[in-house]
């Protein structure tokens, strides 16, 4: 009987440990009329721009799906500028995603795709794409982990570890890197700490007489729940009130009297 029920918690031990997570959305959009109208983002539906404002519009030109997409125009811009919104979120992981396009141009701006903590402060991580296309990694070293394929969507999803301080960075539905540590400052990647997720943004660093747009479109932010933590606490308790009825069956039993 004990064989058989530590055999039964460990298969419901590995059964958590291989159960699948799904994220509860926390915001979603894309950027589609309701509540967008094409013109500048800033203060539509909760948006803000950092830098110039007028460099940031929601268009009706290009988008991944439906009619609409955010823009953000580096020739308009007179320094770092980009949408971004904020969250209010207590949750342990926290999932970033959207799908980003960027037309070549013959002069190329820098980019980035990221995530802060509240206001703006603390980095969490994300990527740089520099303006020969390179895939820089937000975290230690920055190391370059790819290359982006210029004039046509490609989806960026992170999710990122606030027990572990990590996270991973998938391209395209490819994961390309696991376990980042958190870049931690906004003046560079110092590892600090930050506690919960803020702020998703996504903007440029124009180059002089920069020609390219870039776009944004279906941004999603999600919280990541921890069912594996859940089946193993389920099944300790399981094993333990098992073992408990046993052990009561076991004393409630007559002696046996031995010669």
């Amino acid at each position: 009987m004990k064989n058989h029920l530590v055999s039964s918690f460990f298969l419901l031990f590995c059964f958590g440990l291989v159960l699948p997570t799904y994220a509860a959305t926390i915001y979603y959009t894309g950027f589609e009329n309701p509540p967008f109208t094409t013109g500048a983002i800033d203060g539509q539906n909760g948006w803000a721009t950092y830098g110039t404002s007028s460099a940031a519009q929601v268009e009706s030109s290009v988008a991944e799906s439906g009619s609409q997409a955010v823009d953000v125009i580096p020739s308009l811009a007179a320094s770092q500028t980009g949408p971004y919104y904020a969250v209010s979120t207590g949750a342990n992981e926290v999932e970033l995603s959207a799908y980003i396009m960027i037309d070549s141009s013959s002069v190329q701006s820098n980019w980035q795709f990221a995530a802060t903590g509240p206001a703006l402060t603390g980095y969490i991580g994300g990527v740089n794409i520099s303006n020969t296309g390179q895939i820089g990694l937000i975290s230690g070293s920055q190391p370059d982990v790819g290359t982006f394929a210029y004039n046509s969507w490609q989806y960026f999803d992170f999710v990122f570890d606030f027990a572990t301080q990590t996270y991973d960075f998938s391209l395209n539905g490819t994961l390309i890197s696991a376990n980042a540590p958190f870049c931690g400052s906004n003046s560079g990647c110092t590892g600090a700490p930050v506690a919960t997720f803020g702020d998703a943004f996504f903007d440029t660093f124009p180059a002089m007489s920069a020609n390219d747009i870039g776009y944004m479109d279906n941004i999603t932010i999600s919280s990541v729940p921890e069912p594996r933590l859940a089946v193993f606490l389920g099944a300790a308790l399981l094993a333990f009130a098992a073992l408990r009825r046993l052990k009561n069956k076991a004393a409630s039993r007559p002696a046996r009297l031995t010669s």
